[in-house]
């Protein structure tokens, strides 16, 4: 009998835990499509209210992103000592109701706005849910239950990309917003109502589970573990080259062969849907079976996949045709978030159970923070950057927001530019792979610390 009085019997009942593991998935796949839906709409929005593409990635990321960081590592604090399971509950719907609002907006301040909330959410649920996870699954089958977990940046990134262009052209970006939003409502009331709170450090015997440690010696752990600083790092920068790419890919379809918003979200939804979700239960599977032959391959996998993505994301970019294009950019999929399952149960199983909501909180505010908050703006700065250079004339004058008419000229100078700052974009890949692959030297070593 599953009871809150025997929390063994439901904690250790494998149906039960696949229940949770799956509505856990649901709920951040939701939430993923909830984050970046905004990325699918920025040709209509931009179109609309008449922004730049810095703009737009400021809309995108660092709006996002601030209030993600403030907030993240004080709820986190908070839910080392409470119930994460109402903390993810009242996140889910916190953010599920902000992106809904941004249906709402009448001009680009309000739904600057508007993304802030979808923010505030985020850092309520994400950091806790790691924490949960960790403790319905033992060390060696962390890194799978991540991957599983982790599936939800695919399915999230093809529901929002599929249905959001869809809908953005047959009802508007604002519908699109609010279809986005309500499913997580009743996500939320279904994880509060079935989600149990699992014993904290219930499979690491021997840790401390009494106590909540400062969050100084959260960031000591860190320090002190130079594999967790490269890998933490390593996946940071994969995160800024992600975000920045993704963002602008639907609008970078549409501008370099002339897709409309539907077919180009559907092709960047469906470019990282099954090669993502390969790429990521192969992450966290093969790390776990290597992992068991040595420690240092949970950061070479990852690292082989993150030194790929440079080299065919350049080739992706300099395609003649948009199917040449989506053939090598879902090869890079593949090889791209195999990084994912690996860093989240390394920095996990690094941790004593009090600790685990507070290194994932960290984890979110760099990625986010860093990754997020500054990709898409990074790309953005330099597409208008490049854009301007690639007209001849004044790009501003011809092409702005007060041209009468916007040329031809004027969008193939768009689609140069972004093309160029996408290309100079991937190879931060390159960084990224040697991080991981210097985290990977002492991850044995540091794995084995108990202090």
């Amino acid at each position: 009998m599953l009871t809150a009085e025997n929390p063994s019997h439901w904690t250790e009942n494998r149906t039960y835990r696949a229940w949770v593991l799956l509505l856990f998935a649901l709920v951040a796949t939701f939430g993923f499509v909830d984050r970046i839906i905004v990325q699918v709409l920025v040709q209509p929005i931009k179109s609309e209210l008449r922004v730049s593409d810095a703009k737009m990635g400021l809309l995108g990321g660092l709006t996002f992103a601030v209030l993600y960081a403030l907030l993240s590592i004080p709820i986190a604090r908070l839910a080392e000592r409470k119930n994460r399971v109402a903390i993810i509950s009242i996140g889910t719907a916190l953010w599920s109701l902000a992106t809904a609002v941004c249906g709402f907006a009448s001009n680009f301040s309000q739904l600057l706005l508007a993304r802030i909330g979808v923010g505030i959410g985020e850092a309520a649920g994400a950091p806790a849910t790691g924490s949960v996870i960790a403790d319905y699954f033992p060390r060696e089958r962390r890194a799978s239950a991540m991957a599983i977990y982790g599936l939800a940046v695919p399915l999230g990134a093809l529901l929002g990309g599929s249905a959001g262009g869809f809908i953005a052209l047959h009802w508007g970006w604002r519908a699109a917003f609010f279809v986005a939003g309500l499913p997580g409502l009743a996500l939320a009331l279904l994880q509060w109502l079935t989600v149990r709170e699992p014993p904290r450090g219930q499979n690491d015997p021997g840790l401390n589970t009494a106590s909540t440690p400062p969050f100084s010696a959260v960031l000591r752990r860190f320090r002190e573990r130079p594999s967790l600083v490269h890998i933490v790092s390593g996946a940071a920068v994969s995160t800024v080259a992600g975000y920045g790419l993704s963002y602008f890919m639907a609008a970078y379809l549409t501008r370099r062969y002339g897709l409309n918003y539907a077919q180009a979200g559907l092709l960047t939804g469906l470019i990282s849907s099954l090669p993502a979700a390969l790429s990521i239960i192969a992450g966290g599977f093969l790390t776990d079976w290597a992992g068991r032959r040595g420690a240092h391959w949970y950061a070479l996998i990852p690292a082989l996949g993150t030194a790929l993505c440079a080299p065919l994301y350049i080739a992706a970019f300099r395609a003649d045709t948009w199917m040449a294009a989506s053939v090598l950019l879902a090869v890079t999929a593949m090889c791209q978030y195999a990084y994912i399952p690996a860093a989240a149960a390394i920095t996990q199983n690094m941790m004593e159970p009090r600790m685990r909501a507070s290194a994932a909180a960290v984890n979110g505010l760099i990625y986010t923070l860093i990754g997020q908050g500054l990709g898409p703006l990074i790309v953005g700065a330099l597409s208008d950057h490049f854009t301007r250079r690639a007209f001849v004339g004044d790009f501003g004058w011809a092409c702005g927001a007060d041209a009468a008419v916007v040329s031809v000229a004027c969008g193939q100078a768009a689609a140069n530019g972004l093309q160029t700052a996408l290309t100079l974009c991937a190879l931060l890949y390159i960084w990224s792979a040697a991080h991981l692959a210097l985290g990977a030297r002492t991850l044995g070593r540091d794995l084995a610390r108990q202090h």
